[in-house]
């Protein structure tokens, strides 16, 4: 209804339908006119016709060309593609901070591995290869490694400070025997079992030292929410 009104306003035919109109209104009105009112009858006549013509055409027009627009609409939104955002810097690194600890904390589960066996046996003496393997691997894979966010970085180098230092213990201070890494007996020391001593009680400090510092960055990545819980 509104766009047939809108038409009314808007088109010349509309305008001629309305002199039409006025003039017989006047010749209704006017009594010197009525002698001539069939004349202008049919003028009047003349000009419905015409503006109803026009009338038509500007309707069959403009609903042609509201159509296609209504198809094109159509066909725009089968092809649209919606706008793909890329990520902001920072969140690129946000990201890149979250795989890497997420990856670091995956090489030393807590209830698994390494840290396990730390954590429950009060005396290390045996360093098979299941538990060093992913040690060496974590020192190789992550020596580049840095996170945007500043504390995570400062745990993270101070947990990979304390592996070097537990690993290179484990080098220095275990041998192969009889197919096993052990720690080297005091038999075998030239300072005997004094040496072995202070050598195990050195082994206890680096893994108690291994220990917390995993322990803390793994609480500063929560923290920080680069990892959720």
């Amino acid at each position: 209804m509104k766009r047939f009104g809108d038409f009314l306003v808007n088109t010349p035919s509309a305008l001629v339908l309305l002199a039409a109109g006025v003039v017989l209104l006047v010749c209704a009105v006017v009594p010197p006119l009525h002698g001539t009112a069939w004349l202008l009858l049919v003028l009047a006549v003349l000009l419905l016709a015409g503006a109803v013509l026009g009338w038509s055409l500007t309707w069959t027009h403009l609903q042609s060309r509201i159509d296609a627009l209504a198809s094109e609409a159509a066909d725009a939104y089968e092809t649209y593609t919606p706008v793909q955002l890329s990520q902001t810097p920072q969140e690129e690194l946000a990201r890149a901070d979250s795989q890497a600890a997420k990856d670091i904390t995956e090489r030393f589960p807590e209830n698994d591995g390494l840290v396990r066996r730390l954590r429950i046996e009060a005396e290390v003496t045996e360093f098979p290869d299941d538990l060093t393997a992913p040690l060496s691997a974590f020192l190789s894979d992550f020596s580049h490694t840095r996170l945007d966010e500043p504390h995570a970085h400062r745990a993270f180098m101070t947990f990979y400070r304390a592996a070097r230092a537990l690993d290179a213990w484990i080098r220095s201070e275990t041998d192969v025997i009889e197919g096993q890494r052990v720690l080297v007996p005091g038999d075998r020391r030239d300072g005997g079992w004094q040496a072995f001593g202070d050598a195990k009680r050195a082994g206890e400090e680096r893994a108690d030292a291994f220990l917390a510092a995993r322990a803390e960055f793994s609480r500063i990545i929560l923290v920080s929410r680069i990892l959720e819980d």
